[in-house]
């Protein structure tokens, strides 16, 4: 039986970039861009996996590949002078039979979804074809130039834009790589091309990418992954590993006395967690520092500590600005914002000690602001950008942070807020409290889970914690 292996090239040294550091291991809401691409790749379940580094970079090339806990054999190997080199070192670092299947993913598409790489892996693992490469559409006219002049605007239709991960037959691979070897020729920009030039009848076969699964070369193209995240949902995102279990957890609910947050803290508990809650019914004022660092103290006394903190608590005030008065604008930004970092603060020296999890809630509405609920909206956003500044800042410390930003859910602060409101078509707040302890059990970090309720019957959410 076959096997399947893949190659990472993340051998580049970020000069389209700019900077000293090479652009994988910049970090994308939380976590490097290699670590993200390496748990998207493990998530395909390759059974090894090496990932090709400049040879200056290799020690920070194996730190990310303890960071990732990967679940299969993964190692780093020193590249070459081009791509071509670099993929032929990673190839001759595999203990790969000539049978085997052989993935390459650039390290820089760390966004690549999961069914993109099963996709391009199933026709050569069938036999179907001997290489895969991944391709999208393009959207814009293409146009040849010569010396400045234009000389053809060609049909678009026919042309593609090449993506990763490109997929190979192992023995295929192989005898491109020697043929173009003895011919000189280790530059061409991808790997299918040698094929293509060196391997003559080789069944090689275009799928389908995704727009999402954009390579980081600029900084522009960090901004439109660092939105893609905050736009992602939990069926889009790549599979998290179940590193994290609740049985036994030690988790504190602030707002968990009703609603969403009642909610999670009753669902942990079905899964084996000790949980209490907290919330403004029994007294805690979020907004008040000394309150809420007490209150964690007596909540990590009680258990012994705190591996999970999620803050639930929110206020929402429908209203047009100009006729809300300033008590009432201050109290949702007080509340929703600067509660959540200050629960968020008070948690830190609990959750650096036992390498635990802070989850903070957002709302579909942070993605623009929406009219008679403008304060909600700035509050929400501010919550995302909140997470993910300090999902960086804690990931020296082990403590992930992420974003829950359910859909319209029918809660009690909502009943308040729209009586009128039909609760057809509402998310209810159990939905919510799965996909959150999903989250909780993961590996993820500085993800903002985008919680929808065609995504919450989805089988592989039904069959996780």
């Amino acid at each position: 039986m076959s096997r399947t292996h893949a190659i990472i090239l993340a051998g580049g040294a970020g000069d389209r970039f700019g900077g000293d550091t090479p652009k994988q291991f910049i970090r994308l809401a939380g976590e490097s861009i290699l670590v993200r691409s390496l748990r998207a790749m493990a998530a395909a379940g390759v059974d090894s996996m090496v990932v090709v580094s400049h040879p200056e970079w290799l020690r920070e090339t194996e730190d990310a590949l303890a960071e990732a806990h990967l679940p299969m054999p993964a190692w780093a190997a020193a590249g070459g002078a081009t791509r071509n080199e670099s993929t032929r070192n990673g190839l001759l670092s595999l203990q790969a039979d000539d049978d085997d299947v052989i993935v390459v993913h650039d390290a820089v598409r760390p966004l690549v979804p999961l069914e993109v790489i099963r996709r391009a892996i199933e026709p050569v693992e069938r036999g179907l074809v001997d290489s895969t490469d991944t391709v999208i559409p393009s959207a814009d006219t293409l146009v040849v130039v010569e010396d400045d002049m234009v000389v053809d605007i060609p049909d678009r239709g026919r042309f593609r834009r090449g993506q990763t991960p490109q997929v190979f037959r192992r023995r295929v691979l192989a005898e491109a790589y020697a043929a173009a070897e003895a011919a000189g020729d280790l530059g061409a920009t991808d790997d299918c091309s040698l094929v293509l030039r060196y391997v003559p009848g080789a069944r090689l076969m275009a799928v389908a990418g995704d727009e999402i699964n954009v390579k980081i070369t600029t900084r522009i193209d960090l901004v439109m992954a660092d939105r893609m995240i905050q736009m992602r949902t939990l069926a889009a995102s790549p599979e998290p590993h179940a590193t994290h279990l609740m049985d036994g957890a030690r988790l504190l609910v602030v707002g968990g006395t009703n609603g969403i947050g009642r909610a999670i803290a009753d669902q942990a508990a079905i899964q084996g967690a000790r949980v209490e809650v907290d919330g403004a019914s029994l007294g805690l004022d979020v907004r008040d520092p000394a309150s809420v660092e007490a209150r964690l103290a007596a909540a990590a006394q009680s258990l012994g500590g705190l591996d999970h903190v999620v803050c639930t608590a929110g206020v929402l005030r429908v209203g047009r600005v100009a006729a809300t008065s300033a008590t009432d604008l201050a109290e949702v930004i007080d509340v929703n914002l600067t509660g959540s970092l200050l629960v968020a603060r008070a948690a830190y020296p609990y959750l650096q000690a036992s390498r635990g999890s802070l989850t903070v809630f957002a709302s579909s509405s942070f993605t623009r602001g929406r009219p008679d609920y403008v304060a909600y909206s700035a509050s929400k956003a501010a919550v995302v950008n909140m997470a993910q500044g300090l999902a960086e800042e804690w990931a020296g410390d082990a403590i992930r942070v992420n974003a829950v930003s359910p859909e319209r859910t029918d809660t009690p602060m909502r009943r308040r807020a729209f009586p009128g409101e039909s609760r057809e078509g509402l998310l209810g707040a159990q939905e919510v409290a799965i996909a959150t302890i999903r989250l909780l059990c993961s590996d993820l970090t500085g993800q903002v889970l985008d919680v929808r309720r065609q995504d919450t019957t989805a089988p592989e959410l039904a069959a996780r914690p």
